[in-house]
């Protein structure tokens, strides 16, 4: 094992399951029912929880994360934009289950969102 793999392993030890500490991110990317690439659980995600960051302000300019440009859109969405400062978080709405699609209603976001839906499947 090298150096830094070493310290990282070191570190998750001494994280307790109880910790506040987050050492991994809750998504992954894939290829999409819906359209294209998508974003999935990589793990059981809480209702109400931060999935990540999607949009961020840098310059005074609204910047699109790799999570914001993956989420696709369903009416029956399990995620939401939160705008916290400058910046815009994707939190859950509901329970998603791991190696689910994370999903927005394009219908219900900021102004600078493309509303288009044309070309999203809808899942049942």
């Amino acid at each position: 094992m090298n150096r830094v793999n070493s310290k990282v392993f070191d570190l998750m030890n001494k994280v307790s399951d109880k910790s506040d500490v987050n050492i991994s991110r809750s998504y992954d990317f894939g290829d999409s029912e819906i359209h294209g690439t998508g974003a999935f659980a990589s793990r059981d995600i809480p209702s109400k929880e931060m999935i990540g960051e999607a949009f961020y302000s840098k310059n005074k300019k609204l910047l699109r994360t790799e999570l914001g440009a993956r989420v696709n859109h369903q009416f029956k969405n399990n995620s939401s934009l939160k705008k916290e400062g400058e910046n815009y978080n994707l939190y859950s709405t509901r329970e998603i289950n791991e190696g689910s699609e994370i999903t927005a209603n394009y219908k219900n976001t900021p102004s600078f969102i493309d509303k288009d839906v044309r070309g999203f499947k809808e899942l049942e």
